[in-house]
């Protein structure tokens, strides 16, 4: 059975959304929401249908109660979501795993969690709801996302790593064994964590070190 599904968000990532939706088959997307794009345009070959306001409203016009939001930034993500379970609490929030990625038993995803192409999930491993990772992204055994972390393309976590909520590891950085890197956290790209990263930081470089202090909503794409 194909499904009625809108995305929130119109950017690049909603594109790479798309292209996984439309690979797996599952969905029918009706639409893009965002609330920086006039309504009526096209986007990726969809039409915008609105904002974020205009979701009660779109929801009963295309019968639909399936949403994901493809936003990058994970204070956004979290945010938005967040205002939509408030508002429309039968929402119903799709797993979408590309079906080159690997996710190994036993793993766990949220709801709302996003697997990009070639991405690796391994055995044990847990992450929460709204959860990203990016192409050829990997969190190996027994590792731990909590809600609404990413980990951008080319990302390497080793056994046992804890990435804490709204963190952000970027991209082809590697996280080595056992480390913690704190909630609304931004690793930079190509950095290499030996040693765990207290939250609200910036870290970055080989060995990665913390550079300044930021605030959880603070854009960093």
């Amino acid at each position: 059975m194909v499904e009625r599904l809108l995305i929130v968000g119109a950017s690049g990532h909603a594109h790479a959304v798309l292209a996984l939706l439309r690979r797996l088959g599952t969905h029918r997307v009706m639409g893009l929401i965002d609330d920086t794009r006039p309504a009526g345009g096209l986007v990726h070959g969809l039409p915008v249908l609105g904002g974020v306001a205009d979701l009660p409203q779109l929801c009963a016009a295309y019968d639909f109660d399936q949403v994901v939001i493809a936003i990058g930034d994970n204070g956004r993500r979290q945010l938005i979501t967040d205002q939509l379970r408030r508002r429309l609490p039968q929402l119903r929030w799709p797993v979408l795993v590309d079906p080159t990625a690997v996710v190994a038993e036993p793993a766990r995803l949220g709801e709302g969690t996003v697997i990009l192409p070639l991405a690796h999930v391994g055995p044990g491993a847990r992450l929460g709801p709204g959860c990203l990772l990016n192409t050829r992204s990997s969190l190996d055994h027994d590792g731990q996302m909590e809600p609404f972390s990413s980990l951008a393309p080319g990302v390497h976590c080793g056994g046992l790593v804890q990435i804490g909520e709204r963190a952000a590891v970027g991209l082809g950085a590697s996280v080595v064994q056992h480390v913690r890197v704190g909630a609304d956290t931004v690793v930079g790209a190509g950095a290499v964590v030996l040693d765990s990263l207290p939250p609200q930081v910036v870290a970055h470089g080989v060995p990665a070190r913390v550079v300044r202090s930021r605030s959880p909503l603070e854009a960093y794409l």
